[in-house]
């Protein structure tokens, strides 16, 4: 009996895999495991260095709850990737920068996704990967 294949299933099959394979090295020499969600927020902060980002921001940008913010920016301090600085113009909010510690982590992270890239794309013409690009972008489209 021949199954039918979904284009839609095999998008997300795809997803599942390449964000298993890039996490699967997201964790330090020091033990530190991460969720999906921190890795996020320190890419997040690392490409938003030359701008002020709060927690505000960050609740904004993950549709997340101010709680559950908190709790991830106090662990995230608590392993010394971020830190909070008072601004100037109001007190009560709180920079959140990453540490050199979050920086050397991104560095990693982004040396495994072009790693995971170039595994992915292995014995695939360049023809082709356009092509499945231009696919991917129609796709896209019609879903708008």
């Amino acid at each position: 009996m021949r199954q039918e294949r979904h284009v839609g299933y095999e998008i997300k099959a795809l997803s599942n895999l390449l964000r298993r394979k890039v996490l699967e090295s997201a964790g330090t020499n020091d033990g530190d495991e991460f969720t999906e969600m921190q890795v996020k927020v320190l890419g997040f902060l690392a490409h938003n260095q030359d701008q002020e980002i709060c927690q505000k921001d960050i609740e904004e940008a993950f549709y997340i709850r101010r709680s559950t913010a908190s709790r991830l920016l106090k662990r995230l301090e608590a392993q010394g990737f971020i830190s909070r600085q008072a601004v100037e113009r109001d007190a009560r909010l709180k920079r959140v920068t990453t540490t050199p510690k979050a920086d050397a982590l991104c560095q990693q992270v982004m040396e495994r996704i072009d790693s995971v890239e170039n595994q992915l794309i292995r014995g695939i013409s360049q023809a082709e990967v356009e092509q499945f690009l231009s696919t991917v972008e129609k796709l896209k489209q019609n879903l708008m």
